[in-house]
């Protein structure tokens, strides 16, 4: 009797578990495709239907245990078809470098690739780069410009004649405070700007410029000047008077009392003749000027050097850390600066302007908020979902996919692992702007 009851219990509720898996897969069909993926998956997985392969690759990579396999559909579509689970032979969801793992593959999809496979091993960048352009792709960015630009010209006027006070007296504060303190700052760098000098002296003056100066520039500048320099010398030697400098010599060397006859007679010539002969030509000598500046700008080897050298002073690592050195104690380390602006800030007129400023802005950042983030109504978005898990849960940052290979593959040989030539995103996407069926509603 005792047996009976058994078998029949057993029966009822076998029964009954069938009944519920059937009923709550096909609710769940009707819900979600991608609940009733994992409920095929799950049913799959309980029947035993999957297959252990052990995989392995000619570069290091880092592979956890749990790190999905995926494969596309035909129709394009992505589905779960294994996941790694030994490394090393060690069972742990810690990373591991090393180059061959254990995959648990299913049954079917090892034959929809014919057993002629290879795993594409992807990673999630970790970079900032990646977040913001996964955060804010191409569409989006346009989006926010233009709604930045329409909110613009709404506020336009009012924002700046507010602002534009403020920021020009807190820029001549700011600066005023810079001149204060960069003197000193100079000062303390004085060594530092020295010993370049002396290098450069070293090696762009003595061993390209003067070189350049005495083969290329002085004979422009003989061509050009040496007839200027020949007029202006004929024009003062035909004013000259031999007697009077021949009498003060003469003068100067007699017993008499003076002895500047001579210097008197030169200063009286350089006054009264020399100097108003050049004024009249200051044209002449700005013109010959500019034809020994223009050519040697224009002579090849000039224009070499100079590029050349120029490019080698500004890609000076040393002319680099002195430059951000003396830019660091002159803003940011400059204590005179600091409490300017907190002065300034903190002024009424400044904080009414900003607060002015602020709530103008404040509807079009929020709309911008809600672009990148999402909204409490409509969920977070698919972006700001896929930073969150692999940035904070650290999860989706190494997957695996199967693709077919021409190769023909040795029955009982590892799989072979490739590293993925051309990125991709993590092929599951988690929005965040639907409702799990698993959860109750009110």
């Amino acid at each position: 009797m005792k047996q009976r009851h058994v078998i029949f219990g057993v029966l009822f509720w076998s029964a009954a578990a069938c009944c519920s898996w059937y009923v709550l897969r096909a609710e769940l069909t009707a819900q979600s495709s991608d609940v009733s993926h994992l409920s095929y998956d799950v049913s799959r997985w309980l029947s035993g239907q999957h297959r252990h392969l052990q995989a392995v690759c000619d570069e290091r990579l880092m592979v956890a245990v749990g790190d999905p396999v995926f494969l596309q559909s035909a129709d394009g579509t992505w589905r779960q078809v294994g996941l790694a689970t030994d490394i090393n032979g060690e069972f742990s969801r810690d990373p591991f470098i090393t180059t061959a793992t254990e995959v648990l593959i299913y049954e079917d999809a090892i034959t929809a690739c014919s057993d002629r496979f290879r795993l594409q091993y992807h990673t999630t960048p970790m970079s900032l780069d990646w977040v913001v352009m996964t955060m804010i792709p191409p569409e989006r960015q346009k989006a926010i410009a233009q709604l930045i630009a329409e909110d613009w010209k709404v506020h336009q006027k009012e924002i700046m004649d507010r602002l534009r006070p403020v920021m020009k007296d807190g820029l001549r504060k700011g600066m005023k405070a810079v001149e204060a303190e960069l003197p000193q700052i100079l000062r303390e760098h004085r060594d530092d700007f020295r010993k370049l000098g002396d290098r450069y002296g070293t090696e762009i003056m003595k061993a390209e410029v003067l070189p350049l100066v005495r083969d290329e520039i002085l004979p422009i500048v003989e061509h050009e000047a040496l007839p200027v320099a020949e007029d202006v010398g004929r024009a003062l030697w035909k004013r000259v008077s031999l007697l009077s400098f021949t009498y003060s010599f003469l003068y100067d060397k007699s017993p008499l009392p003076r002895r500047d006859a001579l210097k008197t007679e030169f200063q009286r010539f350089i006054d009264e003749v020399a100097l108003p002969e050049l004024r009249s030509r200051s044209d002449q000598f700005i013109q010959v000027t500019e034809d020994i500046i223009k050519r040697s700008m224009e002579n090849p080897k000039v224009k070499d050097v100079l590029k050349r050298n120029l490019r080698r002073v500004a890609e000076d690592p040393e002319m680099h850390e002195l430059i951000k050195a003396i830019v660091r104690e002159a803003i940011v380390d400059n204590q005179t600066l600091r409490l300017e602006m907190e002065a300034y800030m903190d002024d009424q007129q400044t904080r009414a302007a900003l607060d002015v400023a602020g709530e103008r802005l404040e509807p079009v950042v929020r709309q911008i908020g809600d672009l990148i983030f999402g909204t409490r109504e409509k969920g977070i978005t698919p972006e700001f979902s896929r930073i969150l898990r692999s940035q904070i849960l650290k999860k989706d940052r190494r997957w695996f996919v199967m693709v077919p290979t021409d190769r023909d593959v040795v029955s009982g040989a590892p799989t072979e692992i490739i590293y993925a030539d051309t990125p991709m995103t993590y092929p599951m996407g988690f929005g965040g702007n639907g409702q799990s069926p698993l959860t109750p509603t009110r």
